[in-house]
């Protein structure tokens, strides 16, 4: 029995909670109080104290124009990064880096991807084709892990899982596909994508066998995001070449590109994803010590269970930050971001559909305010880093889980029937505190699923444990319920070995990974405060009165035409702060004499303001106009290279394996930005005003009452087509079928039972035909245009008039299959 803490101890620990406690508290407020003083320091500043004055606004536009600037930067880069990734031969890449490493290599053959999915309320087609893009790259059957994160909340979403998923496995599309079912009534945990992938990645983990979780990587993503296949591989080479100990902490951003809908959506949306994106992409060039993700990201699987999976608690709304955050402090700045240019497809947000085009073009804005409102609901974070550092948090954090315990959903479970879905009874439990004695918590216990995906060596490769049976612990860091205090600085030292061990260095750099905290805080600063500030307080310095003469009146623009020179500017600022020179006329009558004046001080800063401000504007339009070389390279040219690689291959024979420049089929929408017409977008910049500072002072505003938000799902398009899926399977190569026609045709007659033997005998002739090149692909203009005309649909109609459910055709019948 382990000895308990001193009382002297336990009092001492509980002070410093309240502290904590009270600085959190705090801390939430900070932001939306500090546009509170700067609108109070533009008011009296030039009064009371210019100088401070002038200093917070110089120094807010030096920090707009470098942010700018450095984001012109960062978006060239990715341009530039892009093409040469799309170039590289990734099998050659990690050839040539096993010939010059120095210590022990992994095969990037066996690294595995599990790949999470957040599902809930997502449509049905999106779904599909996400998964389907997935399903067309070559690794996709011997790598992919895919999880589809449900939520128990949702109404015929464990249905709809259900059918996607047996529709996939059927098809042996991936390594493994399945899904998790996250319980809505988790004490603590807040409604959103973070919960969601929390407990989607503790299911994968424990889904993945043991031996390959140092071999793992693991992907979040959205139910719209769409990966080329060189994203995963180039994951792969990297994560394969890399140390030991730098594999068990590296993460990999990739940029995002809206290159699906943008063409459907106001120029209002378009522009400010436009900005959304840059913002993003212009912190994760290769030599940027903070590499923050947007949407879609991977992290080692070891790295996730050091740091204890995602947070879950409505601090973490912004999960991409918030996981970025928390695993830069838990290693102690020792997190190895790798920038991976293999950009990630997204979809811009719509609204519901309506009657007309313009009440369309009202619920399109109102969906893009609430997205950016949840957006910038994320600037919990900037309360929560300072947390961290003024605490001194740096390293394993010992997060108390007593509220985390968790209303285990299970079937057939004694207890009061709660709402599930069709066709299934689903009762809920609150679990005795024995049931935990591993403390983890683990998406066993849930309705998800109970299939045995394989046996390997005797081992059954994830068959779940029964609900009412704790799992094995994952991490140690991972706990329920904790009230022993000796088990919680246990579980503490076990982390601390695992530093100690190699994985994280802390004699490595120290003064890189200080500056790493310096570089993120400067990132908050800019993403959730500058803005505001730099708007705001011109915008109160430019309404302030010029002159106040002495019979009452004001006159908002100096009547004295005031010149500010180098020399009077030093002098104000060194010597006379308060002063206000000007030659006045000598017929001057006497009420309009000046009674107070603006300081020269300010108005030199102002004149410095608008100088900044007009630089930082030049910075934004550079940005504007590499972005959208970016995006022609993003969403075209490397897709045409791909093209151009698998026709090679095609014409070539087919011979071996497919090329690792191949990216697999893309998305079925396409949306170009051509000049001069794409120049037009940026007329919307006043859109920075409506989608930028708005919603951000409205969310800090609600942060001095609350920091919990209604989560709302964003739909990501009206007219979304879905094309069967064998309309879209069979474009892609499939490098782990036979070459040979004999074993086509066996496969094509083992396959005759689930469709007609008229369907089934067309079928094979058709892939005959194709590997006989009689049949050529066609081009991603012609099969997007096919698309776009094709009414969305579940079933396709058979041949001979039986209807065929595409998900029961087998996969080398869904596949071009030209030599392959």
């Amino acid at each position: 029995m382990p000895s308990r803490r001193p009382f002297s101890w336990t009092v001492r620990q509980e002070v410093a909670s309240t502290i904590s406690a009270a600085l959190r508290w705090i801390l939430q407020r900070v932001p939306f109080l500090t546009h509170f003083l700067v609108v109070l320091l533009a008011l009296l500043g030039p009064i009371v104290c210019p100088r401070l004055c002038a200093f917070v606004l110089v120094g807010t536009h030096i920090v707009f124009v470098l942010c700018q600037t450095r984001t012109a930067y960062g978006i060239y880069a990715a341009w530039q990064g892009v093409k040469k990734h799309s170039l590289t031969d990734w099998a050659l890449e990690w050839e040539s880096g096993v010939k010059g490493a120095q210590h022990e290599v992994l095969n990037y053959r066996d690294v595995q991807h599990g790949i999470i999915l957040p599902a809930y309320k997502e449509d049905l087609a999106t779904l599909r084709e996400t998964l389907d893009i997935l399903a067309s790259h070559p690794m996709a059957s011997t790598n992919y892990w895919v999880c589809l994160g449900m939520e128990e909340r949702e109404a015929g979403g464990v249905t709809k899982a259900r059918a996607i998923v047996d529709g996939y496995r059927a098809r042996g599309a991936f390594r493994d596909i399945d899904f998790s079912l996250h319980p809505g009534n988790i004490v603590g945990e807040a409604a959103g994508k973070s919960s969601n992938v929390n407990w989607a990645a503790r299911f994968l983990v424990n889904r993945i066998p043991e031996r390959h979780h140092s071999q793992s990587i693991i992907t979040a993503m959205d139910a719209d995001t769409a990966f080329a296949a060189d994203f995963f591989l180039a994951c792969a080479v990297k994560f394969a070449l890399a140390p030991q100990h730098e594999r068990a902490r590296m993460m990999f951003v990739p940029p995002i590109v809206f290159d699906r809908n943008c063409a459907e959506v106001p120029i209002f949306t378009r522009a400010t994803d436009i900005f959304w994106s840059c913002a993003g992409i212009g912190g994760i060039y290769p030599s940027s010590q903070c590499k923050i993700p947007t949407s879609a990201y991977a992290v080692s699987m070891q790295l996730a269970e050091y740091c204890g999976y995602w947070d879950a608690g409505p601090e973490a709304i912004g999960e991409d930050l918030h996981f970025y955050c928390k695993a830069l402090y838990e290693t102690r700045g020792n997190v190895i971001s790798v920038t991976v240019y293999s950009p990630a497809s997204q979809c811009n947000v719509v609204g519901a559909p309506a009657k007309g085009p313009i009440a369309n073009y009202v619920n399109d804005m109102k969906a893009r305010w609430t997205q950016a409102c949840r957006h910038l609901w994320g600037s919990l974070d900037w309360g929560y880093t300072w947390h961290r550092t003024l605490t001194g948090a740096f390293g394993p954090s010992q997060q108390s889980t007593a509220a985390y315990m968790a209303l285990q959903t299970v079937e057939s479970s004694p207890g009061s029937t709660c709402v599930g879905d069709e066709g299934m009874d689903v009762e809920a439990t609150l679990l005795p505190p024995s049931a935990f004695d591993q403390r983890t918590p683990s998406p066993s216990g849930s309705t998800s699923t109970a299939y045995s995906v394989e046996e390997e060596k005797g081992e059954k490769v994830g068959q779940l444990d029964p609900p009412t049976v704790a799992p094995k612990p994952l991490h140690p860091r991972v706990s329920f319920a904790i009230d022993d205090d000796q088990e919680d600085i246990e579980e503490v030292d076990e982390r601390k070995q695992f530093m100690a061990s190699g994985y994280v260095d802390d004699s490595a750099k120290p003064l890189r990974r200080a500056f790493r905290f310096i570089v993120l805080h400067t990132r908050l600063y800019e993403a959730h405060l500058m803005v505001a500030h730099v708007f705001v307080m011109m915008f109160v310095l430019t309404l302030l009165p010029a002159v106040v003469h002495r019979n009452g009146t004001i006159s908002l623009v100096d009547p004295y035409s005031r010149k500010c020179t180098w020399a009077m500017c030093k002098h104000a600022l060194q010597v006379t702060p308060f002063a206000a020179t000007a030659d006045l006329p000598s017929d001057l009558a006497p009420g309009y004499q000046p009674q107070w004046m603006m300081p020269d001080l300010i108005l030199c800063a102002m004149n410095t303001a608008r100088l900044l401000g007009a630089l930082g504007i030049l910075a934004t339009i550079v940005m504007c106009a590499i972005h959208d070389f970016y995006h022609a390279e993003a969403a075209k040219a490397r897709w045409a290279r791909s093209d151009a690689v698998i026709a090679s291959w095609r014409t070539a024979g087919s011979l071996g394996q497919v090329p690792t420049r191949y990216l697999g089929i893309r998305a079925h929408q396409l949306a170009e930005r051509r000049w001069p017409r794409a120049l037009l977008d940026y007329t919307a910049i006043p859109a920075g005003l409506l989608y930028g500072i708005l919603p951000l002072l409205y969310a800090q505003l609600h942060h001095l009452t609350t920091n919990k938000m209604t989560y709302v799902v964003s739909a990501k398009g009206k007219n979304v087509v879905f094309p069967v899926s064998d309309e879209v399977l069979r474009r892609s190569v499939d490098a782990r079928r036979s070459l040979d026609i004999n074993s086509r045709n066996r496969r094509a007659s083992s396959s005759a039972a689930t469709v007609s033997p008229h369907t089934a005998a067309v079928v094979a002739a058709a892939a005959m035909a194709r590997m006989s090149h009689d049949e050529s692909p066609p081009s991603w203009l012609e099969r997007t245009a096919s698309m776009r005309k094709t009414k969305r649909c579940e079933t396709k109609q058979g041949v001979d008039g039986d209807k065929v459910d595409p998900d029961s055709l087998p996969m080398h019948h869904l596949r071009w299959e030209s030599g392959t």
